[in-house]
């Protein structure tokens, strides 16, 4: 059975990610005027993402509404499987994502929903590798954290 650490991990990961997507996006947006200055040849270029960022955002802060049950229910299993015999290496952890993404993705194909499986295998091969390495660091952190605090008490 799950712990509350790794429940918490696999939760808070498409969270955490999504928030610093976004925040990477504030930060690109405070620091594009720079840029432009700095930059004067690329000036069309940094315009013209600027307008694509409100898509951006839009994606990150959605991706975890739309492959968040995927994730929840298959990744979550493939690392819960995972981890009963390796450590919370990000790697791996990401590479498994992105395997239960394609596997997933090719179950949606033969439901017969090619368009949906197009769609969750372009985001989800993005998005699925990221939240399975934020979920082992994070899993990895929340073990090392709770081993401390038994050796302090000990």
């Amino acid at each position: 059975m799950p712990d509350s650490r790794f429940i918490l991990a696999l939760i808070a990961s498409p969270i955490i990610t999504s928030l610093g997507l976004l925040a990477l996006t504030v930060v690109f947006l405070a620091l594009q005027p720079t840029l432009v200055l700095l930059l004067p040849a690329g000036k069309e270029g940094l315009d013209e993402a600027v307008l694509v960022l409100p898509v951006a955002q839009l994606i990150a802060g959605l991706s975890p509404v739309f492959g968040g049950l995927q994730y929840l229910f298959f990744g979550g299993v493939a690392l819960w499987v995972y981890l009963q015999n390796n450590p919370a290496r990000p790697l791996a952890c990401a590479l498994l994502m992105l395997a239960v993404n394609g596997l997933v993705t090719a179950g949606i194909y033969l439901l017969g929903h090619p368009e949906f499986g197009e769609f969750c295998l372009r985001l989800g091969s993005f998005f699925a590798p990221l939240w399975g390495l934020v979920f082992a660091l994070l899993y990895d952190r929340s073990l090392k954290r709770a081993a401390k605090t038994k050796a302090k008490k000990a």
